[in-house]
């Protein structure tokens, strides 16, 4: 059988290289966009349609699935303009637009999509940047609504929404395996993550669309009031 293509942006770092890697390792045939040069298949913006449709070109006719990771983390001022548009442009707006070119490539194949999102926005606000927990909140919208619209022709669109995961992206307030926080107790790995986006993208998940799939250790579940008893436990 011919291998099951798949597009995946932000794919030189943190969750999306764990993702290519886990799909290759499957069979997948990954085609890689990032701004990092030399380190994927297709370097560039993964909001540019041009770059998106030379992506689509070395997928020889046939996508599978589209994984969007690329992104930029929470940071600030809260009250600055131009720190709202970029934010926007790369965490909410880039996605839309992967979606919309890649759209009649996925519809041809009956394939399916994962983009990444985050519990701030969805479960908790943010501090230190509105516009990025904006910005993931909308992704669960935008998820919903491609979910509808792909429906009748099979293409199946979700949301995986990681917390506090040791990466380069998170701020590292804790360290990472003493995290009272969060009810396991650690942070999560881009593999832990990764392996989440393999199954949700391929044929086992295929009952499954217009979901948000959580990936915290429990983080968003945690009450305030618990997390200190946790915090005495474990003293």
């Amino acid at each position: 059988m011919t291998a099951r293509t798949v597009i995946v942006t932000g794919a030189a770092a943190g969750i999306g290289r764990a993702t290519a890697d886990a799909l290759t390792a499957e069979g997948w045939r990954v085609i890689g966009i990032d701004r990092t040069e030399g380190s994927v298949e297709v370097a560039g913006d993964a909001g540019d349609p041009s770059v998106l449709r030379a992506a689509l070109e070395r997928c020889d006719g046939r996508l599978d699935a589209l994984v969007c990771s690329a992104g930029i983390p929470p940071s600030g001022p809260w009250d600055s303009r131009g720190h709202w548009d970029e934010v926007l442009a790369v965490d909410l707006t880039a996605p839309y637009e992967a979606l919309r070119t890649c759209w009649p490539a996925l519809v041809a194949a009956g394939g399916s999509a994962a983009l990444v999102g985050s519990i701030v926005g969805g479960a908790e606000g943010s501090l230190r940047s509105p516009a990025y927990a904006a910005a993931k909140a909308g992704l669960e919208g935008l998820a919903r609504s491609f979910a509808v619209i792909g429906a009748p022709d099979g293409v199946r669109v979700n949301v995986v929404a990681p917390g506090a995961i040791a990466t380069d992206f998170d701020e590292r307030l804790l360290p990472a395996d003493a995290r009272s926080d969060v009810p396991l107790g650690r942070m999560g790995t881009a593999e832990e993550v990764a392996a989440v986006i393999g199954f949700l993208v391929g044929p086992a998940a295929s009952y499954v669309t217009g979901a948000v799939w959580t990936v915290d250790g429990g983080r968003s579940v945690l009450s305030s009031v618990d997390a200190e008893r946790l915090r005495t436990r474990s003293r």
